[in-house]
């Protein structure tokens, strides 16, 4: 009885010592990658900082006015291309006053009645 007592316990002390060696190894397998994700994360951090400094730099006012008038071929608007509400033409008109353009149809929106 005494040896079977003596047998459970070194039995239950090796099976401890294996559980215990495992956690170890899982903990330290686990570390290692924490380390590597923390250093994704300053790899990533420091790209950031510079593509913030990048776009920054792109974003230059003076940059982008000298290549808008550049590419864009854009001019600063003429106050004759500003227009009122009174001088747009009404939909039943059936031409649009001091041009030669004539509006399509009536105002009036086709009816569509059906007879049996």
């Amino acid at each position: 009885m005494k040896n079977l007592g003596l047998t459970i316990w070194i039995v239950v002390g090796a099976a401890c010592a294996i559980v215990l060696f495992q956690i170890k190894e899982e903990v330290n397998a686990l570390e290692g990658q924490l380390a590597q994700v923390e250093s994704q994360i300053k790899r990533d951090k420091e790209a950031i900082r510079i593509l913030q400094a990048e776009w920054s730099y792109l974003n230059r006012p003076e940059r982008l006015a000298r290549l808008s008038s550049q590419y864009l071929e854009l001019k600063p608007l003429d106050p004759a291309q500003i227009v009122t509400l009174s001088d747009l033409p009404y939909k039943d008109q059936e031409q649009v006053p001091g041009t030669s353009i004539k509006l399509p149809g009536s105002a009036t929106p086709a009816s569509a009645e059906v007879t049996e």
